[in-house]
Formats: structure tokens, C-alpha cells, sequence
């Protein structure tokens, strides 16, 4: 980002301005300068014009010995300290001037808000970055917001290292964005992945990506959402077969060899119904020929094995799956009979376990969506999804469905 034109206009109209002049300086009623006190400080208002701020040093230096000077007099003497130091790249001398002026009771709310952002542009124009993030604090502590200024803070602390600083006033400065209905830039999810990526925030890295692809699609965003969906650590086996499925209905699931994979982590998650619908999606692409025949086959009779003794134990295990204290098992039976062909029971042992204690209820909830949308009831399948939070895997494929939705 860019904030050098804005800085310098900025200080620039803060100390060179028309008010800065001897003659609107007399103006203001009692705050009057002796005329002893004028001679030299016209001079040196006169000589910066002329860029002769050397001695334009010497003449404030005059003035300074001048003995009994007013509060105001040395309010005036010190911004032209400042003007002088900021033009001959003076930092710590201007710095020092800011606070020095800051401690003046005279200064107005709205001319010490203007002098801290003066100061705290100052630093960062000087690459002294701890210091322009404590002078920001201190701006926004006084009642300041301008937004640039915040932009200055999370810049400073990206470039102090402290990244994490960075991120949490970015998300900030978005969440406010949001709440005000409008959509952040994409620079400043960009700016997210940055700090993610130093930090090695692997579930924050997915969460940026996703709201770049919800916001600013594009093949590389997308993808990057993909990769980072399959390599998430932790995932149980019905939140990585959902990944998967996604995978699947974006066209990227082609070979042999990542139907089959799909097909057994269902069978992991404890879902056979499900892994053998998707080799039966898997076949009629024609993927299981040559060497991927006889493996297909067999994990074919593995699956069916498994279906028929969950069939001949249905009715033992939903009856166990409903003292259970979580209803984990009990969604299972619901959506795996969903899965083969009992839509109306399915999606009625679904609801039940919804409305009982569950380890996850956002996996829940995401498949329980995909079960109604399947259905015909995309309304409902809509509300569910939305009422997916936080920012976890499930939530962020609850984002992606309704976002494939809404594109049809």
C-alpha cells in the first residue's frame, strides 16, 4: 500500500498551512505574541519559506531565549520547531516536538487528533514502526477515525514482524466493513493469507481463501481452497468424506483410484450406503477397467457385506443409537438409510438426532442440508446451511454449497 502522497499533503497541511502565519497566529483575541517574541519568530516563518532552515533554527532558538514566554508563545515556537525538523527529515527532533505540543492543554479535541495523525505519519513515513503503533493507539484512544490511520497500524505491525497484531487489526477492519455492508477489498484478504502464511495459521489460510473465492472467484483462489480443504489436519472421517464430495460435484474427482478412496473413508465414517453410491457413480464413468477392475469389485462385495449386516441389525442399533448420550450414532443410521433410499425415514432419524446433544453439530447440520436439498427442499437445505458458523471445515463447505446453488 501506498500512503506516501497522503502523509506528506498531510503534514504539509498540517504545518505550513495559512494559520501557521505570524499574522493569524495575532489574531485569535487574548492569545496574543509580544512584540519582542515576534521578531524572531517572523524571521524564522520568513526564512523556512525561503528553505533556509538552518538558520531559521537559529532565529527559534532566539526566540526561545526570550524569558517569560506565554503558553501560546511556546505552542508557536514549538510547531515551527516541528515544521522546521520535518522538512530537514529532523524525525526524533519533530517526534519529540508532536509530544511536547501534545502535552499542551490549549490544543482543541480536533487539533490534538490532528496532530497525532501528523505524528504518527511522521514515524511511519520514517520506518519506525513500534513508534507509529503506539501513536496510532493513542490516536484512536483520543477519538480518532480515519480509516487510513488503521491501514497505517496494521502496516506498521506487519512491518515490525509482529504478525499477529497484523491480523487480528486487519479482521478487525474487515469485520467492520461487513457489519456495514460492504464487501472488504481483495488486498485486504490478501493481506490475511500474508499474515496466515508467516504464522502458519493453516485454518485461518482456508478461511481467507474461501471468502477470496466467495468474493473474488478465481481459478487460483479456488484452488488454494481445495488443497488446503484436503490437507486439513484433524478431520474425522464424515467431515473429510464431505470435502471429498465437494470435490466431487466441482468436477474434480477423475481416476479410479479417488472414487475408491471416496467410497472407503464413507465406510470409515460409518456410512456404507454412501461409499457404495459413490462407486456406482464411480463404474458409470467407466473408471474401474484394467488393473482398477478387481479392486473396484472387491471393495464392491466389501461394502455390500457390511450393508446387509447393518440391515439385519437396524432396528438393534437405532434403538442403542437412541440412549446414547450423543445422537452421533443415531444421525448415521439416519443419513446412511438416507443415502440408501429411505428418504423419508432418513431424513425423519436426522431431525431427531438434531435435536439431541451432538459432538458436531455443524457436520450434522451440513449433511442433514445436503440430505434435504437432495430432497427437493432447497429452501430448507438454504436455512440450515446459513446457520452453519465459526470458522471450521464444515462451515466453510456450507459456504461453498450455497454459493454452487445460487450460480445454477
Amino acid at each position: 500500500m501506498k500512503h506516501s502522497v497522503w502523509i506528506r499533503n498531510l503534514l504539509v497541511a498540517t504545518f505550513l498551512s495559512s494559520a501557521m502565519s505570524m499574522g493569524a497566529v495575532a489574531a485569535y483575541g487574548k492569545d496574543i505574541v509580544s512584540n519582542k517574541m515576534a521578531v524572531p519568530l517572523k524571521q524564522a516563518e520568513q526564512l523556512m519559506k525561503q528553505g533556509k532552515y538552518a538558520q531559521a533554527d537559529e532565529a527559534i532558538k532566539e526566540a526561545q531565549a526570550i524569558p517569560n514566554a506565554s503558553p501560546y508563545e511556546h505552542d508557536i515556537i514549538t510547531q515551527l520547531q516541528i515544521a522546521s525538523a520535518v522538512k530537514q527529515n529532523k524525525v526524533d527532533v519533530a517526534l519529540a516536538g508532536y509530544t511536547h505540543l501534545l502535552s499542551s492543554s490549549r490544543l482543541t479535541k480536533d487539533q490534538r487528533i490532528q496532530t497525532m495523525m501528523a505524528q504518527a505519519s511522521l514515524a511511519y513515513r520514517a520506518r519506525k514502526y513500534p513508534q507509529t503503533a503506539q501513536y496510532i493507539q493513542q490516536y484512536f484512544k483520543a477519538g480518532g477515525d480515519n480509516p487510513h490511520m488503521q491501514t497505517l497500524l496494521i502496516q506498521s505491525y506487519f512491518l515490525n514482524n509482529d504478525f499477529k497484531s497484523a491480523l487480528n487489526e486487519q479482521q478487525n477492519q474487515i469485520n467492520t466493513e461487513l457489519k456495514n455492508g460492504s464487501v472488504p477489498a481483495e488486498t485486504q484478504w490478501q493481506f490475511m493469507v500474508n499474515c496466515q502464511q508467516k504464522l502458519g495459521d493453516q485454518e485461518g489460510l482456508r478461511h481467507s481463501y474461501m471468502q477470496l473465492a466467495l468474493h473474488y472467484p478465481k481459478p487460483e483462489y479456488w484452488s488454494h481452497v481445495m488443497n488446503s480443504l484436503v490437507s486439513a489436519k484433524g478431520m474425522t472421517p464424515q467431515v473429510e468424506l464431505e470435502v471429498w464430495r465437494f470435490r466431487e460435484q466441482a468436477g474434480l474427482l477423475t481416476t479410479a483410484d479417488q472414487y475408491m478412496t471416496m467410497a472407503e473413508i464413507a465406510v470409515q465414517a460409518g456410512l456404507p450406503h454412501v461409499g457404495k453410491e459413490t462407486l456406482v457413480r464411480g463404474r458409470a464413468k467407466n473408471l474401474f477397467t484394467g488393473n482398477n477392475a478387481s479392486r473396484a469389485l472387491r471393495l464392491e462385495e466389501y461394502i455390500g457385506k457390511i450393508i446387509e449386516k447393518q440391515k439385519q441389525e437396524f432396528n438393534t442399533q437405532l434403538s442403542a443409537a437412541r440412549q446414547e448420550k450423543t445422537s452421533d450414532a443415531l444421525f448415521k443410521l439416519g443419513y446412511d438409510s438416507f443415502a440408501g433410499g429411505e428418504v423419508t425415514e432418513g431424513i425423519k432419524i436426522m431431525q431427531e438426532a438434531l435435536a439431541k446433544p451432538t459432538t458436531d453439530r455443524n457436520i450434522a447440520s451440513l449433511e442433514y442440508a445436503l440430505a434435504e436439498q437432495a430432497s427437493g427442499d432447497k429452501k430448507k437445505a438454504v436455512t440450515v446451511l446459513k446457520s452453519l458458523t465459526g470458522q471450521n471445515v464444515p462451515a466453510e463447505l456450507a459456504s461453498l454449497w450455497l454459493m454452487k446453488w445460487q450460480a445454477k
